[in-house]
């Protein structure tokens, strides 16, 4: 364990004192250990002592102007100015400001760890020592400039949702101290690609560790702005990874192997996000059914560097809804890839998937229209035998992705004409999911089960394309109001991580 000499040594808020200055600290210091949800000092308060972290973490807070003035429940009207979990961040600084009462209120995240300084020893050794009472104010002082650069930053983030911005905010405002060789002025380009981000954050912890004074001030404040990038930038790569173990994998492996492992490693990345599963208690005890659902187009930063994009929302169901329950993912019916989509078509072929057929397709043939029929036969065939095998369909009806408020898009009829041919006939059982196109670690995804249903409790047999047709238009609208309602339940309701039934 560290010597308190060698902790104070190391906070960035003492790391300018003189030696003999940190050894007289660390022999007036003294250890305090809070257990969680304990305060360590309290807003209004008077302020008797200057605190520094060892360990733990540690959440600022303070009063609403109402919660002065009215009754209250403790722990209500207060706002959270930022969380610190850095070893040698100091809090209680007006400690050493009148009229020395403490400005906010600090509340142990988790259990922690403090070293304590107390006022009327600071203020004696000031005394007796000018210089150590100068560079004590000039700390104090540098702690407001950070917290004050710190609010405008977050201010900049919170009203425009864009970190780049802030980022560039923060190092034109101290461009005049920074050196000229300091890596920093580098980062708001390693900002502009998703390729490039891992960089930045290489960086930012390069520079908190071992850069001068302001570099280090400024990388901890900027890792802190882009706490939210670094999430987005896991998923990225888990992303990538699973792409990876999809294209790339054995030759001998069959499709039911891989969709197995695409579907453990989507589980590991959805298990990390906000989202909601409702309507389980819907999902039919048996397998050998056709599950149709509104379908989301992805967030443009999600492209993989083929430019090939996951589809998160069918992968959602597949893996988060459908596998739990079966204990196999299902078979899904995609789209053809187009001749230039390679990696659409390297990861396609592997999962096993069945696929129709675009209309451009068939332009160059010589004979398209008896070419589309001999497609579309081989699909219903090919589906069915799916079916009758026991195996669940997933199917987008739409043949296109768009927004959640526009989701979804009209209807083709290929699934219901898929229940039609198949005897026994399936049910078809309605998914609806919203918010799977906003950057998925910052919403909360959501996808709900509605009751199954046979499509001849609907439309007469036999089918009439006509009554088809306006079936498929109600439907639509249907799921339309559904997605509505799932949107707004995700966004008043948001319950992190788990399954609400």
């Amino acid at each position: 364990m560290k010597s308190t000499t060698e902790l104070i040594r190391q906070s960035p808020f003492f790391e300018t004192f003189a030696p003999d200055d940190i050894d007289a600290l660390a022999a007036h210091a003294r250890m305090r250990s809070v257990a969680a949800g304990e305060v360590i000092l309290r807003e209004n308060d008077p302020a008797e002592a200057l605190f520094m972290i060892v360990a733990g973490q540690v959440r600022l807070s303070f009063e609403t102007p109402e919660a002065l003035t009215a009754p209250r429940t403790p722990g209500e009207d207060r706002i959270l100015i930022r969380t610190l979990t850095e070893p040698g961040r100091v809090v209680g600084w007006s400690a050493m400001v009148e009229p020395y009462h403490y400005r906010d209120t600090a509340t142990a995240i988790e259990d922690t760890h403090l070293l304590v300084f107390e006022r009327s020893w600071l203020e004696r050794r000031a005394e007796e020592m000018p210089r150590f009472g100068v560079e004590l104010i000039t700390r104090i002082l540098w702690v407001l400039g950070n917290r004050l650069r710190e609010a405008r930053i977050r201010l900049v983030a919170s009203r425009y949702e864009q970190e780049a911005l802030a980022i560039r905010a923060l190092l034109e405002e101290s461009a005049s101290e920074l050196s000229v060789t300091s890596p920093l002025h580098k980062l708001p380009i390693y900002l502009e690609s998703r390729l490039t981000l891992s960089d930045a954050f290489q960086t930012l912890e390069l520079l908190r560790n071992h850069g001068d004074a302001l570099e280090a001030s400024l990388a901890r404040m900027c890792l802190e702005i882009l706490k939210n990038v670094r999430k987005e930038l896991d998923v990225y790569r888990r992303l990538q990874q699973i792409y990876e173990a999809v294209s790339a994998a054995p030759e001998d492996a069959t499709p039911e192997e891989v969709r197995r492992r695409c579907c453990v490693e989507f589980c590991r990345l959805f298990e990390r996000l906000d989202h909601i599963i409702e309507g389980e208690e819907n999902l039919p005890a048996e397998t050998g059914h056709i599950f149709v659902m509104n379908h989301l187009a992805n967030h443009p930063e999600n492209t993989l560097p083929n430019d090939f994009q996951l589809t998160l929302d069918t992968h959602f169901v597949s893996c988060m809804v459908l596998s739990p329950k079966y204990g196999e993912p299902p078979v899904r019916v995609i789209r053809k890839s187009n001749p230039h989509e390679y990696g659409h078509q390297k990861y396609y072929d592997r999962l096993g998937y069945i696929y129709v057929y675009a209309k451009h397709v068939d332009e160059d043939e010589s004979n398209p229209r008896l070419l589309a029929e001999q497609r579309r036969r081989a699909f219903l065939e090919t589906a069915a035998l799916c079916l009758r095998d026991g195996r669940n369909l997933v199917i987008c009806p739409e043949g296109a992705s768009t927004s959640t408020e526009r989701s979804p898009l009209p209807f083709k009829a290929g699934a219901f004409r898929l229940a039609v041919f198949v005897d026994p006939e399936p049910l078809i059982v309605p998914v609806v999911v919203a918010h799977f196109d906003r950057k998925i670690t910052r919403t909360t995804l959501i996808a709900r089960v509605h009751k199954p249903f046979r499509l001849s409790d609907h439309v007469a047999k036999p089918v009439q394309d006509e009554a088809l047709f306006a079936f498929i238009a109600e439907f639509g609208e249907k799921m339309h109001a559904w997605v509505r309602e799932a949107a707004a339940r995700a966004t008043a309701g948001s319950v992190p991580r788990t399954s609400v039934l």
